[in-house]
């Protein structure tokens, strides 16, 4: 069989698939049907079935992979029906949330290990994601950003994250009132639970660190990091803030500990 007949069979299969959907299961009953196979565990405003995949609308969640303040606007899942030939499942999706875009696919081996994750992202605020990092200090940052990368993990017990990388590459990003470009964050999974995070920047003033980020799966949330970062004067007279900071031209050096829940940032 040749590769263009496969791709037609495949194609078939994914139509035939949406259709069966549409027809057979209506609104109300897919509503009912996916309340029961989450469990309670997340509930949304409005689903809906069609040409572009499984939509979500107002998605909320509980831990220990949703804050529970925190909202997806949009969620749209489509089927991948070339994985299954393969012996696995395959799901691309698109995800909103409201400081970033995220878009990828998710393939699964049915014993649930070497369960593979890519993507890409687009921030339009980066003050939002610098919050997380740097709580109110985080208001300080300013600019968008692109991202792309991909996990491997295992989903059945014990859970471990096995491998991967990813980037994120900041645009017009100026900090404490510096203008920052390139900002580069490259993160590499060294060993088993253990990620390596880099930071790179030089602008007017220049960023360079290490964190090391030790994985706790599924309480993602816990995960202990530690590391540190300097930030180094490269033009005199800074506005804003990193005048203040930097006012002497003397480097400065940052360390951080806690979790990610509960990351503590201290000047040395």
């Amino acid at each position: 069989m040749s590769r263009k007949q496969i791709v037609g069979i495949v194609a078939v299969m994914l139509v035939a698939y949406l259709v069966g959907l549409v027809i057979y299961l209506p609104p109300d009953r897919m509503d009912q049907w996916l309340k029961k196979i989450t469990q309670g565990r997340m509930s949304w405003q409005s689903v809906s079935l069609g040409w572009e995949g499984l939509r979500f609308v107002k998605l909320h969640g509980t831990p220990p992979f949703f804050s529970p303040d925190k909202e997806i606007e949009e969620v749209i899942l489509r089927p991948q029906i070339l994985p299954v030939l393969l012996g696995r499942i395959g799901v691309s999706y698109q995800m909103r949330l409201d400081f970033i875009r995220l878009g990828g696919d998710v393939t699964v081996n049915w014993n649930g290990a070497n369960s593979r994750l890519a993507m890409e992202a687009q921030m339009d605020d980066l003050t939002k994601l610098a919050a997380l990092w740097l709580g109110p200090m985080g208001g300080e940052v300013k600019g968008k950003g692109d991202g792309k990368g991909w996990m491997i993990a295992t989903t059945t017990k014990p859970m471990g994250l096995d491998g991967g990388e990813w980037e994120i590459q900041g645009k017009g990003v100026t900090a404490f009132g510096a203008r920052i470009e390139p900002l580069i964050l490259n993160g590499v999974v060294k060993e088993k639970n253990v990620m390596e995070i880099r930071i790179s920047g030089k602008g007017e003033i220049a960023v360079a660190g290490k964190l090391i980020l030790k994985i706790i799966l599924p309480e993602i949330r816990t995960s202990s990091i530690s590391g540190e970062v300097q930030i180094q004067p490269i033009k005199a007279n800074l506005p804003g803030m990193a005048g203040q900071f930097l006012g002497k031209g003397q480097p400065v050096r940052m360390t951080v500990s806690g979790s990610l829940d509960t990351m503590q940032w201290r000047i040395q």
